[in-house]
């Protein structure tokens, strides 16, 4: 089969990086290296010229060019990829902590123990309501992370005049009594606007009733801040204890406030108003 002619892929591929992006970011790589490396070498070499030879100090100036150009160049050339990291890093920061514990509890005690261990915790999550519901708000902030993310990939695709790799970064995400809130960072070429009217669309994505977008920050306008609301905290009950007191209340011998007199009134110096004054409109 000719892959060229039905662009298609092999069955399994992942990708993490799209094409576009990835060939945009080589060419941002390779102006990067060639900008930083002259702009360091032409430093370089004439500050060493003042202690230097002046062929040593151009040598020690392309070499300090060319080592600056090259970690710059690399870290803009692997920056999608960071950024994939970034997305994940919950889940692999805690994948990585929950094996590397287990394996050293294995080999400093007994194989069987993180076992034991990790059943004792889940036990207590799932066992006790509040720690339960408080560390499903926090799964539902890294499932919400990702929604947004497809969300934004989405709308930048079908947006013509945007830049593929111009995905916002999603910065951080809290759990809030209504649902979640996320700050997210937009790219250049971005802005508020350009997701109004969305905001649906990022409620049906997150599985949430409703969504808002607005401002984070006065100072930064690329700080976005979406509230997502996926239950109403103000419908539940409220525990009061003021029912109780109903019944205690009839008792006769129940103390009460003593009712306090106004001071300096006396009503009978304020003077009965005319008829006149009493219909004006009449």
């Amino acid at each position: 089969m000719n892959r060229g002619l039905f662009n298609t892929r092999p069955v399994g591929a992942v990708t993490l990086v799209e094409t576009p992006v990835s060939r945009s970011y080589a060419q941002k790589a390779r102006v990067a290296f060639v900008v930083v490396a002259a702009s360091v070498a032409l430093v370089v070499s004439a500050t060493a010229s003042v202690a230097l030879p002046l062929v040593l100090a151009v040598v020690v100036g392309l070499l300090s060019g060319g080592v600056c150009g090259l970690v710059v160049a690399c870290v803009v050339r692997v920056w999608p990829a960071l950024r994939v990291l970034w997305w994940w890093a919950v889940e692999i920061v805690s994948a990585v902590t929950l094996f590397v514990g287990m394996a050293y509890l294995s080999r400093a005690t007994h194989p069987a123990v993180p076992l034991v261990l990790l059943a004792v915790v889940l036990g207590v999550v799932f066992g006790v309501g509040r720690l339960r519901r408080r560390v499903s708000a926090w799964v539902w902030c890294v499932v919400v992370r990702h929604r947004l993310r497809l969300c934004f990939a989405e709308f930048i695709r079908s947006a013509s005049r945007l830049h593929p790799g111009r995905l916002p970064l999603i910065l951080w995400a809290r759990p809030t009594p209504a649902g979640e809130r996320v700050w997210v960072w937009l790219r250049p070429g971005l802005d508020l606007m350009d997701l109004d009217g969305k905001a649906d669309k990022l409620a049906v994505a997150c599985w949430a009733g409703e969504a808002r977008m607005v401002r984070a920050s006065a100072r930064h306008a690329a700080l976005v801040r979406v509230d997502i609301t996926r239950r109403d905290p103000l419908t539940g009950l409220v525990a009061s204890p003021l029912s109780a007191w109903v019944t205690w209340m009839r008792d006769e011998n129940a103390p009460v406030s003593p009712a306090v007199p106004p001071l300096g009134l006396d009503l009978l110096d304020v003077p009965e108003p005319a008829p006149e004054q009493r219909n004006p409109r009449r």
